[in-house]
Order: C-alpha cells, then structure tokens, then sequence
C-alpha cells in the first residue's frame, strides 16, 4: 500500500511538473527605432498570441510606436496614404493592439501584445507633427498559434468606455496589464500629484481643461505613458518603472476624454 501511495505521489508531481513547463514564455520581437527608420525583428510571419515586443530606442530621440493589425480588406499601401492625408481617419482602418512611448532617457520599453492570426500588422513612429515622415514597417502573422502565455500581472486596469476601472495601486516596477473593453481608443498618463494638491481640485481642471491650474497641481515633467493608444478588444502587458512612488491621476485625454471623466487617482508603490 505505501509504495502504491508513493507511485502515485511521484505520478502527481510529475504531471505537475508537465504542467508547468508547458506555459511557454511569450517570443521576443525587437522593434528598433531611430529619428529616420523603423525596423521590426522579422522577417518571416510571426505566430499569432501573446508576443512580447522590446522597443528600443537606439538613438535618444522621443520615438511614438504603434503597432495595429489592418482590418480585412485594407491594404498596407490604402492605410498609409490615409494616415498621411488624415492620421485621424486612418484609426478606423486598423486594429490599435499597442505601443510605447519614450523619453530620450528611455532605451527600452518592453510589452506583451496578443497576435491577432492571419494579418497585416504594421509598426509606426508617429514623432513630430508631420504624417509624411512618419516611418511605417509592415509585418504579418500565420494562422499558427504560438502556444504562449502572457505574463503575470501586478495590476490590472480596464478601459470601459470613459472610465479605468480595476487597480487603485500600481507597481513602481512591474507589470500592468491594460484591456480596452469599451467602444473608444484609449491611452493612459500617469502623472503624480504635486505636495498638498487636492484630487477636488484636479477633477475641476480635468473637467474644464484648466491647463494653468492643474500644472500646479501635477507634475506632467515626470509623466510616463503607462499605456499607447488601443482600440476596442485590445489587451497589453506593460513593464513599467515608475520614477518614484506616491500619488498619481492616470488620465486619457484622447478626443478630450478627461474633460469628460477618464481619470483615475492611484498610488504607485
């Protein structure tokens, strides 16, 4: 009887152990920006699923990524006429799935995207004020699924049609994972709050888009993009390093949410 028990035992642990080892980590793209190129790490169609793309900042600039899937139909050559005639139409043509956004003190930002199978991705540096020289790198993905799984997350924010919903505290460094569930794009700002600001205070500016005001309430010279611009359904995992800890207001001022509500106080930890 024992060594039946023991036979069992060690049985169990080794479907354990199977079961462990077969939650792959996430592949690794590497997407390297410059003030004048853009260049994704492959060369072949990638996997669909959670893939973790490293952006690397490889000359100090303040580069803007995007990475979307084009909708069906839309071709790399239709969209990129549209976003330099009209950056704002060019939305409705592709899937916003993330990005990052760095400081010229930033080398690299790591997030884990989720692949849609099957499509036409494109990378875009939208630095600067002119479409026409914003660089755009096309890649695409098979309809084999990598068998991945995405990280662990610290946090978890939802992005429900203009409200954050989820974590009140974040991690000074670790992951947060950010969905879009609602029906508009979204980003999010996290920017800390000043010595004895009132979060009463910064809701009115928000409100009224009181820029003189809630400059002196919060310091946007230490703000950090938490999360880029993503569309309805998209899901990102953000490795994040906050400067310091304390107080913050994460906030979507895209098309003006804030004025009407997207915002949200935490506290980094």
């Amino acid at each position: 009887m024992r060594v039946a028990v023991l036979i069992a035992a060690v049985l169990g642990l080794s479907l354990v152990a199977v079961g462990v080892g077969a939650a792959q980590a996430p592949p690794t793209v590497t997407v390297t920006v410059t003030e004048s190129t853009l260049t994704v790490g492959a060369t072949a169609p990638l996997p669909a699923g959670p893939t973790r793309f490293e952006f690397v900042n490889a000359d100090g600039g303040e580069p803007e990524i995007t990475v979307g899937a084009l909708r069906p139909g839309v071709t790399v050559a239709a969209f990129s006429t549209t976003l330099r005639r009209s950056p704002d139409a060019a939305i409705e043509l592709v899937h916003i799935d993330g990005g990052a956004s760095m400081s010229p003190s930033q080398g690299r930002r790591v997030v884990t995207m989720n692949l849609r199978p099957s499509s036409t991705y494109v990378a875009i540096n939208i630095a600067g004020d002119n479409p026409q020289q914003w660089e755009i790198t096309p890649f695409s993905t098979s309809d084999q699924a990598n068998g991945a799984s995405p990280p662990a997350a610290d946090a978890r924010v939802r992005m429900i049609d203009l409200r954050f919903l989820g974590a009140k505290t974040l991690p000074r460094n670790g992951v947060v994972r950010f969905e879009n569930a609602g029906w508009a794009p979204h980003f999010a700002l996290a920017v800390p709050l000043r010595r004895n600001a009132k979060q009463r205070a910064i809701v009115r500016a928000f409100r009224r888009n009181a820029d003189r005001p809630l400059a002196r309430m919060v310091d946007f010279s230490r703000s950090l993009e938490v999360q880029s611009l993503i569309t309805r359904g998209a899901v990102s995992y953000n490795e994040i390093r906050f400067p310091r800890r304390g107080r913050y207001v994460m906030v979507c001022f895209f098309e003006g949410h804030n004025s009407q509500g997207m915002y949200k106080f935490v506290r980094v930890r």
